[in-house]
């Protein structure tokens, strides 16, 4: 059977919840099964902020019972650092790619990086890339946990890329900023000089906080000739109120499910 016919399991990674959505392929995909599991609060013994998530996830597959489907997973852009890597000449190369992006990483945050692993979008000519940085005990704890549940990480992506790729194609010439909205987590991208590249990562504490985090980031990006109109994607999030230079991003084509937990899974569909 061609693999693009296959089940297979979507899950999401946050530090609130995990979830694992079973995608049923045919003719049109469609969410055929899910289940949600809140996460522990920290225990304070300096464990990684994503160490409960997978003890979440390691529950929810013993549940899951026997199967072979791969995992597409989505991690929440709380896990995740994200930085611009300006188009440098002559930088084609992926390796040197890679090292460029973490040398942008490190004048940021230093030595750290050096427990991260660092993937990049693909690379457009002339244009700035966006990079995203993960801590790799997180990569490699996944594979293993999944390994043990006889299931296989298909592909593991940051939520702010995998919902941008949605959307980048719909997005009008006027929409200057793409705000993506989840549970504790605002994360921006900006358009500048018509190159989407500059990010920024901004945590929230509840409903009316969202709105507030991205006015001000929208602000400082105006002192910079940015921002515009701001596209925000907010699944199942009651913000309120409208601004005037915001723009949202209500559905796809195809099933887009009105959810935080269900809608980070289905951009990786």
């Amino acid at each position: 059977m061609s693999p693009s016919w296959r089940d297979r399991l979507l899950i999401t990674l946050a530090p609130e919840r995990v979830a694992v959505l079973r995608l049923k392929r045919g003719l049109r995909a469609r969410i055929a099964g899910d289940a949600v599991r809140g996460c522990a609060a920290a225990d304070g013994r300096g464990a990684p902020p994503w160490a409960a998530a997978l003890e979440a996830l390691e529950q929810l597959l013993a549940e899951q019972g026997a199967g072979t489907w791969v995992a597409s997973v989505i991690v929440s852009n709380q896990f995740v650092r994200y930085v611009r890597v300006p188009w440098t000449e002559g930088v084609s190369a992926e390796a040197d790619r890679l090292a460029l992006a973490a040398g942008c990483f490190r004048a940021v945050h230093g030595d750290a990086v050096d427990a991260w692993r660092v993937v990049l979008d693909a690379p457009r000519f002339g244009a700035d890339n966006l990079a995203a940085a993960l801590d790799a005990a997180l990569i490699d704890e996944l594979r293993a946990l999944l390994a043990r549940h006889k299931r296989r990480l298909g592909s593991l992506r940051p939520h702010l890329t995998a919902a941008f790729d949605r959307w980048r194609d719909r997005l009008a010439p006027e929409v200057g900023a793409f705000a993506l909205v989840e549970p504790g987590c605002v994360t921006t991208l900006f358009r500048r000089d018509g190159r989407w590249a500059e990010v920024a990562n901004r945590r929230h504490a509840g409903a009316d906080e969202p709105l507030r985090i991205i006015g001000q980031c929208v602000e400082a990006e105006s002192l910079l000739g940015g921002a515009g109109e701001v596209a925000v994607l907010a699944p199942g999030a009651a913000l309120g109120g409208t601004g005037g230079s915001l723009r949202w991003l209500t559905g796809l084509e195809g099933p887009w499910p009105q959810d935080p937990w269900r809608s980070m899974a289905w951009n990786a569909a």
